[in-house]
C-alpha cells in the first residue's frame, strides 16, 4: 500500500487538478504547436512545474506508492551508468530528461486524480485528442501533398509503398506512437460505451470506429496485432482462469517471435528486429549494469524496437527489475483486483470503481502488447497511464480494504521477478529462431 506523508487532514486540491487537465491536453493535444507564434511557447513545463508545486503544497495526502520507489532509484542509477561507460554528462542529462518526462507525470496524476469524475475528465481528454490525432492524419490521407491542418504534420512513407502512414505532433510524429496511444484510449471508448445511455453508446460507437480507422492508417504491424491481441485479453481475463492467463502471456512473446521470423523470409526489416532483440541481450550479459541510456542505438546501430529488450540492454539488471517491476506490479495488481472482486459482494460505489480500474487494466495491457515492438520505455504515455491506474488502485483500496493484500510491497518485490520471464521466454525463443 501507499505510503502517505504526515498530514493534518485529507485535502485534495481543486487548483492541482484544474492545472493537470490542462497539462494532459497540453502534451496530448499539443495546441501551442498547432500555430507558428506559440512554436516556442515552453506550455508544458510551466504546466508541469506549476502543478508541482500546487500539489505539494496543497493536495493530502501525498501517496508515494512501491512503483514510485522503483522508478525513483532510477535516476541515479542511469547517471552512475553513465559514468561507468566514459560519458557521465550525458548520463545526467538523460536522468534530468527523465525525471522531467515520466517521474513527474506519474506522481502527479497518481496524486491529482482522487475521484472518478476527475478520472473521467482525464479519459475524455485522451478521447479528444485521440479524434483530434486521427481527423489530422485523415486529412493527410485525402490531400495531395500529404499534409495535415496542424502546423508542419506529414504523412510518411509506408517503406516504400504507396500507404500513407500519419503523423501528428510533438512526440506522436511517430505513427507508431499513434498507434500505441490509440490502442490504449480503445477501452476508454469501450467503457464510456458501457455506461451510457443511447446517445453515449451512439457516440462512442463512432468514437470507437474512428480510433479503429486511426489504427490501420498508422500502418503499423505492431499496432494492429495490439489490437486483436487486447481483444483476447478480455476474453482470457474474463473467461479464463489465472493458470490459463498465465500461460497466455508467458508464452505470447514465443509466439510473436515465431510469427516475426516467418515474416522475415519476406520482410528484412523484421530480421531486423530479431537482430536488434538479440543484440540487447547479448548487452545484458556483457554490461550487467547497463551501457547507458540512450546508449543502444551507438551500439548496434538500430534501435531495439522492443522496450523490455532496450531497458534491458542500457539499464542492466538493477535498472530492468526496477522499470519491468513497476509495469508489472501496476498490471498485475489490477488483475488481481478485477479476479478476486468476482466474488465481493459489491456496493453500486465499489462496482463504479472497479470499473475504472478494469478500464486502466485494459489499457495497460495495450501499451504492454505494443510495446514489445516499440522502443517507448520511457515514453510520457506509459508514466501518465501508470499514474492514471494508480490513483484508481488508491480509490479502490479505501473501498474495498479486502484487496490491500493485492497492493502491497511485497507483491512489488515479486513481480521485480516476475519481469525477467518476459526476458527469459525472448532469449530462449530466439535462440531456437536464430
Amino acid at each position: 500500500m501507499a505510503r502517505q506523508l504526515p498530514i493534518k487532514e485529507e485535502q485534495s486540491s481543486s487548483i492541482a487538478f484544474f492545472l493537470l487537465f490542462f497539462y494532459t491536453a497540453s502534451v496530448l493535444i499539443r495546441p501551442h504547436e498547432m500555430f507558428q507564434s506559440s512554436l516556442e511557447w515552453t506550455l508544458i513545463k510551466v504546466l508541469a512545474i506549476c502543478c508541482l508545486i500546487v500539489t505539494l503544497a496543497s493536495q493530502r495526502p501525498l501517496n508515494v506508492y512501491p512503483q514510485h520507489w522503483m522508478l525513483f532509484f532510477l535516476p541515479p542509477l542511469i547517471i552512475i551508468s553513465g559514468f561507468i561507460n566514459g560519458s557521465g554528462t550525458f548520463g545526467v542529462s538523460q536522468s534530468n530528461g527523465f525525471i522531467a518526462t515520466c517521474l513527474i507525470p506519474l506522481f502527479l496524476f497518481s496524486n491529482c486524480i482522487s475521484s472518478i469524475k476527475r478520472q473521467h475528465l482525464i479519459m475524455i481528454v485522451c478521447l479528444t485528442a485521440a479524434l483530434i490525432i486521427v481527423h489530422n492524419g485523415h486529412t493527410q490521407q485525402i490531400n495531395l501533398s500529404w499534409e495535415g491542418w496542424a502546423l508542419g504534420t506529414q504523412a510518411v512513407n509506408n517503406f516504400g509503398s504507396e500507404n500513407r502512414r500519419i503523423t501528428y505532433l510533438g512526440f506522436f510524429n511517430d505513427p507508431n506512437d499513434i498507434g500505441m496511444f490509440l490502442v490504449m484510449n480503445i477501452p476508454f471508448a469501450v467503457y464510456f460505451f458501457s455506461k451510457g445511455k443511447f446517445v453515449v453508446k451512439t457516440i462512442m460507437l463512432t468514437v470507437l470506429l474512428v480510433l479503429l480507422y486511426g489504427v490501420y492508417i498508422t500502418f503499423s504491424r505492431g499496432t494492429t496485432l495490439g489490437v486483436v491481441a487486447l481483444i483476447g485479453a478480455y476474453y482470457l481475463v474474463v473467461k479464463a482462469g489465472d493458470k490459463v492467463f498465465l500461460a497466455a502471456i508467458l508464452f505470447s512473446p514465443i509466439a510473436i517471435i515465431i510469427l516475426t521470423v516467418l515474416q522475415g523470409n519476406v520482410d528484412e526489416s523484421a530480421n531486423g528486429r530479431l537482430e536488434a532483440w538479440y543484440a540487447g541481450i547479448l548487452m545484458l550479459i556483457s554490461y550487467p549494469l547497463g551501457i547507458g541510456k540512450g546508449a543502444f542505438f551507438d551500439h548496434h546501430g538500430l534501435t531495439a524496437h522492443n522496450s523490455y529488450i532496450l531497458v534491458a540492454g542500457e539499464l542492466g539488471v538493477i535498472g530492468y527489475s526496477l522499470w519491468g517491476g513497476a509495469l508489472i506490479f501496476t498490471v498485475v495488481s489490477g488483475y488481481l483486483f478485477i479476479k478476486r472482486s468476482a466474488s465481493l459482494d459489491l456496493s453500486p460505489e465499489q462496482e463504479a470503481e472497479l470499473s475504472i480500474n478494469k478500464t486502466l487494466f485494459f489499457s495497460m495491457v495495450g501499451f504492454m502488447i505494443t510495446a514489445f515492438f516499440l522502443s517507448r520505455s520511457y515514453t510520457v504515455l506509459l508514466f501518465i497511464f501508470i499514474g492514471m491506474t494508480l490513483a484508481s488502485h488508491h480509490r479502490t483500496v479505501k473501498l474495498i480494504p479486502e484487496l490491500k493484500q493485492h497492493f502491497n510491497g511485497s507483491l512489488a518485490m515479486k513481480c521485480m521477478m516476475y519481469s525477467w520471464s518476459i526476458i527469459l521466454v525472448v532469449y530462449i525463443a530466439l535462440k531456437l529462431a536464430l
